[in-house]
């Protein structure tokens, strides 16, 4: 089990698997192995896409004591997932709200199935408590209990591997579209991620479930190979491409982020990378021809 790690944390090991699922596939896929188990209050996990420090989705578990309805305390038992880093990220979801003491939304985001589309039109919510599951219990009598969330067993039994849809957004403002596959178990006490994925082409969807991602543009069965040659030495990636008109490389970093791309203009191209790590070298040209490549950059 894992507990309060951001992704950036990781080694390259895990990174090796936080790269498009093929060489032609649009989809950053993140196989979380071993799934992250959240089973004891307290415990927190999440991850950060653009690798700039600050995780974008985190998730809590959390147990503790507040004021609830009537004025009276009662104590909360909750699953949380959280939208961080960016204004503009955000869980998809629906609100909920209750009027007492003073009025409170709730934040809920949905249980999909698989082969659902997440896309720009759906609703997201960017608050960095929204509801998966939660248990009110308010002991002064009249003693009572009441159940929050989508994701809460108390209203549709144990959710196993559903997902939660997600909109990033990077530095660029660039907005891409994911899913997070989740369970909810243990009579909503216990959280466990297992894996997810975002479509690498800007504002373009993705099914839940899907680890190919968008691939309208290349075909997969009909794509000739590319004859270059592409290597690293020292903090510098060279691409060496002797047929390079109309041709386009992209390197991308071990969380998915492009980091690189341009046109190749001379037969050899030499890019500078300031951080060690695992990167994944694409060409394509205007031909449908592709090459693709994973190295690792060292200090």
């Amino acid at each position: 089990m894992k507990k309060g790690y951001s992704l950036s944390q990781y080694s390259l090991a895990a990174g090796a698997l936080i790269v498009p699922a093929t060489a032609f596939s649009q989809a950053v896929y993140t196989d979380v192995d071993p799934d992250i188990i959240l089973d004891v209050p307290g415990e927190y996990w999440g991850f950060d896409l653009d690798m700039d420090g600050l995780n974008d989705f985190n998730f809590f578990n959390k147990s503790f004591t507040t004021t609830v309805w009537y004025g009276v305390e009662g104590q909360v038992k909750a699953l949380f997932a959280g939208v961080f880093d960016n204004m503009q990220n955000g869980l998809n979801g629906h609100t909920v709200f209750f009027s007492g003491n003073g009025g409170y939304t709730y934040y809920r985001p949905y249980a999909l199935e698989s082969n659902i589309s997440i896309k720009s039109t759906i609703p997201f919510y960017n608050a960095n408590y929204q509801t998966l599951a939660m248990t009110i219990y308010k002991p002064e009598w009249p003693p009572s209990t009441a159940h929050r969330g989508d994701w809460n067993s108390y209203f549709w039994g144990p959710q196993i591997e559903k997902f939660i849809g997600f909109r990033f957004t990077d530095d660029d403002f660039v907005k891409r579209y994911g899913w997070i596959r989740c369970s909810v178990v243990d009579s909503n006490r216990t959280l466990i991620i297992h894996d997810y994925a975002y479509e690498s082409k800007p504002d373009t969807p993705i099914l839940t479930g899907d680890t190919v991602g968008d691939t309208t543009t290349v075909s997969i069965n009909n794509t000739a190979s590319l004859n270059a040659v592409v290597y690293s030495f020292n903090k510098d990636i060279y691409i060496r491409l002797q047929e390079y008109n109309d041709a386009e490389y992209f390197i991308y970093d071990v969380s998915g982020r492009l980091v690189y791309n341009d046109k190749i203009k001379n037969a050899t191209t030499i890019c500078n990378i300031e951080l060690p790590g695992l990167y994944l070298v694409n060409i394509k040209t205007a031909e449908g021809k592709q090459f693709s490549k994973k190295l690792v950059v060292s200090e």
